[in-house]
């Protein structure tokens, strides 16, 4: 015996869903927030950031310089990815009878954001847990510290 073939839903089939008026309010004020803060985040945490790092690089601190731009090179797909985000929200209270498929185009990007700032907690936690214990160790088996970080 064997089953019959189901028909596949494809994504242009789906049924629209039209969000009432109380609801299309707060993603207009959600669009709105997403909107400004992947603006800021790129144009000062990206742009502003990535300009002092090759100030700072063209100054002779090249450490410096090289942070600040590995900052800027962070925020800015950060940036984007919130404002496309909040694009997708907006197309979603301005328009009738789309609104399921504005909002699954805001979802994309939201993934992209949430998934690279779950892998930078991830990494920024790993390095403090390898600061504090080599911190520890110099601490307690180096002798106080100061064969291994000079003056710590």
């Amino acid at each position: 015996m064997s089953d019959a073939p189901r028909p596949e839903t494809r994504v242009d089939e789906r049924k629209e869903y039209d969000f009432s008026e109380a609801d299309k309010e707060r993603f207009r004020g959600l669009s709105q927030s997403m909107s400004f803060v992947g603006a800021c985040v790129v144009f000062l945490l990206g742009g502003l950031v990535g300009v002092g790092g090759l100030l700072a690089i063209y100054s002779g601190f090249a450490a410096f310089g090289v942070a600040l731009l590995g900052v800027a090179a962070v925020c800015t797909p950060l940036g984007w990815w919130t404002m496309s985000a909040g694009r997708s929200l907006s197309s979603l209270v301005r328009t009738h009878g789309r609104d399921v498929g504005y909002l699954m185009d805001a979802v994309g990007p939201m993934r992209r954001l949430f998934g690279f700032a779950l892998v930078v907690v991830i990494l920024v936690t790993m390095a403090a847990m390898l600061a504090c214990a080599g911190i520890a160790w110099c601490t307690l088996v180096g002798e106080g510290g100061g064969k291994c970080f000079g003056g710590l």
